[in-house]
């Protein structure tokens, strides 16, 4: 559970941070005022001022913010702190709804696109470190232990050698494979080595539905071909492509069959990426690219309050030639936000219903 948790708020932070860095320092290079600069919603645990902008770590981390001043309006209920630094901005020319249409743009898109980037880095640097799995070994040596099967249960890892079943001796991948599947729902005996010791352990192979054999849950070792710079990159953006264009066909599937069990919220990323760190650090690299492109594509849905929907506003104002008035689209933005909560209250009831019922 605790690595659950760790590792949900790390690539979580890191996911955020990225985003809302785009929105930033697009921003900031268009000289448009950033009042503050957040990750995390709710009560502040650390701020400090640096320049015109604060940066601060909230208590809730499940997002983030870039304030950037004028992208509301001001109104009366403006705090008189906040109502300076808008006039101050205004008078500069640096709010928000000052800058030209481009620009608005820009500052928008910077947040999905540097999700993208983020997934490509980490995929052209996996390729790069791991290289790309070509085959499995022949030995009887554990690569993937799944969680919550048997033989992670009994404690088994990743890097296991198997050395014997039954007390026999174990000297290929396909030997020990025969042994398991024999075995269902029937105690053996495992001895193994890890790192320079040998260990004993028992535990009962379950009988898989798919073959009518008994499984353990293991994977063999994936044996990989290093790559050059060159070839990670490629095959880095490829991954890139692949996984942007299936998570487009999946919601587009989705949205086709009006479907929601697909969709998971807080809980069910969270629990992937428990997941993924339990099984090591290329499976929490991959699921953070993932999970970025995922994160990169919802955000430019043409929904109110999400980038996608000011997106949206901004294009209609290069159509019509003048702005939508700015107090309808801060009322748009307001309903969308709590539709969107909503939303995420019924995701975060079927992730409840899902994991724990």
């Amino acid at each position: 559970m605790v690595l659950t948790i760790v590792s949900f708020i790390v690539v979580l932070g890191i996911l955020v941070f990225i985003h809302e860095f785009g929105h930033y320092i697009t921003a900031k290079k268009s000289d448009i005022m950033v009042s503050e600069f957040a990750l995390g919603f709710g009560p502040k645990l650390l701020s400090k001022k640096v320049g015109e902008t604060v940066y601060s770590i909230r208590a809730i981390p499940l997002g983030g913010f870039c304030n950037m001043v004028g992208e509301f309006p001001a109104d009366e209920s403006m705090p008189e702190e906040e109502r300076k630094i808008y006039d101050q901005a205004k008078e500069n020319g640096r709010l928000f709804t000052q800058k030209p249409a481009f620009k608005r743009l820009a500052v928008i898109f910077m947040g999905p696109i540097m999700n993208f980037l983020l997934a490509a880095l980490i995929f052209i640097l996996t390729f790069a470190i791991f290289g790309v799995p070509t085959s499995t070994t022949e030995k009887a040596i554990l690569g993937r232990v799944i969680p919550e099967q048997p033989a992670a249960e009994a404690g088994l890892k990743a890097n296991d050698r198997i050395l014997a079943i039954n007390g026999q001796e174990i000297s290929s991948w396909q030997e020990m494979s025969e042994l398991i599947r024999n075995n269902a729902n029937q105690k053996i005996t495992i001895r193994y080595q890890r790192n320079e010791e040998i260990n004993t352990i028992s535990l009962t192979p379950v009988l898989s539905e798919e073959s009518n054999q008994g499984v353990i849950g293991v994977y063999p070792q994936l044996v990989r071909e290093n790559l050059s710079i060159g070839n990670s990159i490629t095959m880095g953006l490829q991954q890139t492509y692949q996984v942007f264009k299936m998570t487009i066909m999946g919601f587009v599937q989705m949205f086709r069959e009006s479907s929601a069990e697909d969709i998971g919220g807080p809980i069910m990323i969270a629990s992937i990426i428990g997941q993924a760190a339990r099984r090591g650090l290329l499976n929490v690299l991959s699921w953070t690219a993932i999970i970025s492109i995922n994160l990169g594509i919802i955000n430019l849905f043409p929904f109110p309050a999400l980038d996608g929907g000011r997106i949206l506003f901004i294009f209609i104002e290069i159509i019509r030639g003048k702005p939508v008035d700015p107090r309808k689209e801060s009322y748009v933005h307001l309903i969308g936000f709590a539709l969107l909560m909503i939303l995420m209250i019924f995701i975060i009831y079927n992730d409840l219903m899902r994991t724990f019922f």
